[in-house]
């Protein structure tokens, strides 16, 4: 089947923040909690209408090997499948609460083991590829970073937000090709189609917030969740929020 046909399957065919009458509002609680696994405390509202927050800074949920603290939503380990096998479809409507200076993963395609194949940013941090790109002025880019074939990351800027705007996200994986769209009060942003490179390992969707740290005297990525902390405290980091509402994640079968 091509590509665009099994994207036609998906249930919702529109972006977040755009009219599409027929889409269904959010995904049932009982399917996420089916499919994904917490870390840290758990997202969901109660009673439950599709809306998650998220708080790495509440949470402080620490994993071996990240780079800051963090509280998502991930595929649990028994529902994971290969790139090939992968046909999903995530949508949201996001609202970052954020200080100036943040830096946070809010949904990525993760591989088995430590690396990384698709992550969405919203960050004030200085960073030539993002919309603004300065650090610290309260503009937080939006930027998607995609492994393409040959095993490059390409980044790209796909709006920006103020903390506390809202901002539709829709991320599409089929089969290795992946689309990540993004509706701001600017209009619709969105990367171009890309293949990520075939790997027979499993690989699992994460979103919520991971608020990314650095080793504050080196200026490079740790594990030590001391040297986030005085990360954190140097740059005046002292509270996150990511919540979305009409949370939407869909499988479909090839």
């Amino acid at each position: 089947m091509k590509t665009a046909t099994r994207f036609a399957t998906l249930l919702l065919t529109c972006a977040p923040l755009l009219a599409c009458a027929a889409a269904p509002k959010h995904t049932p609680l009982a399917t996420l909690q089916q499919l994904f696994a917490v870390e840290g405390n758990s997202p969901y509202t109660s009673p439950y209408n599709g809306t998650v927050i998220f708080s790495a800074m509440t949470s402080k949920y620490a994993s071996p090997n990240g780079h800051g603290y963090r509280n998502e939503l991930k595929v649990a380990s028994a529902k994971r499948l290969t790139a090939a096998q992968t046909h999903e479809h995530f949508s949201g409507n996001v609202m970052p609460t954020l200080p100036d200076g943040a830096k946070t993963i809010i949904a990525q395609y993760h591989v088995d083991g430590l690396d990384t194949i698709l992550k969405v940013y919203v960050q004030d941090t200085k960073d030539g590829t993002g919309m603004d790109g300065v650090d610290n002025n309260g503009v937080f880019d939006i930027l998607a970073r995609i492994l393409g074939p040959g095993g490059k990351e390409v980044s790209q800027a796909l709006g920006t937000v103020r903390s506390g705007e809202t901002f539709g996200l829709d991320i599409r994986f089929d089969a290795g090709d992946a689309v990540v769209t993004v509706n701001t009060a600017d209009g619709a942003q969105y990367t171009a189609q890309t293949t990520v490179p075939a790997d027979e390992r499993k690989i699992y969707f994460k979103f919520g917030d991971y608020l990314q740290a650095l080793d504050p005297v080196t200026g490079g990525h740790t594990s030590d969740p001391a040297k986030w902390d005085e990360y954190y405290r140097l740059h005046g980091i002292d509270s996150s929020r990511i919540k979305i509402t009409q949370t939407t994640f869909e499988r479909t079968q090839p």
